[in-house]
């Protein structure tokens, strides 16, 4: 009924999946590389256009360090199965199979909407959705626990959360994935819709990522 993705579970640092130090350290070379460098050139231009001294070279590492942490806040983001018009416009329905439940999952707002959010079912790894996009899977009726983590630097700074949920036969549980900001640490939040026709319009023109099989 739903759009599965057929890419490999478990190559994020999300939900699910466990990376060791090699795959960590290949995350973050990208982001030091790219830091490192635009560190270099905007010192470089800030001394030729203002004189080298102190202010100059702090001016080149406060671009640098800025650089590296927008990129490496981007570094848990993973190349994912976008899911056809047709197949985006059948699911917007959000009508379950026979015997089967909804599940929806949809971001929308701009904070952290470019970094990508880790979305599991049971343990279980389903898609990773920026802002705006959602996803749709069938589930079977019963107890279910959904769990949302950002992977990348902008994990550490946003808490991960789940939402245990009971699924009726027949039922649709359309939730959003929200983040709260926080003093010191963002926290992530689950909202119901309340109004699934309203949802059902706004999806029609939302893209859609595919899910993996549950």
């Amino acid at each position: 009924m739903y759009p599965l993705a057929t890419t490999a579970r478990g190559t994020d640092l999300g939900v699910g999946s466990a990376p060791g130090r090699g795959l960590v350290m290949q995350k973050y070379l990208v982001p030091i590389l790219a830091g490192f460098a635009a560190a270099v050139v905007a010192g470089m231009l800030f001394g030729l256009l203002l004189g080298a001294d102190f202010l100059t070279y702090f001016m080149g590492a406060f671009v640098g360090v800025f650089t590296f942490y927008i990129l490496a806040n981007l570094a848990g983001n993973r190349k994912v199965a976008m899911a056809s018009v047709a197949e985006r416009d059948r699911a917007a329905r959000l009508e379950p199979a026979a015997g089967k439940a909804v599940l929806c999952v949809y971001r929308e707002g701009f904070v952290g909407m470019a970094a990508g959010l880790n979305i599991a079912v049971d343990g279980k790894d389903l898609a990773q959705l920026k802002s705006p996009r959602f996803t749709c899977v069938a589930l079977a009726p019963g107890t279910h626990t959904l769990t949302a983590a950002f992977g990348g630097l902008a994990g550490p700074q946003n808490k991960p959360a789940s939402f245990e949920f009971q699924a009726a036969d027949g039922s649709v549980t359309a939730v959003k994935v929200a983040i709260a900001m926080g003093a010191l640490r963002n926290s992530l939040t689950f909202t119901p819709a309340a109004d699934l026709e309203a949802l059902k319009a706004k999806l029609a023109n939302t893209q859609m990522v595919a899910a993996a099989p549950v």
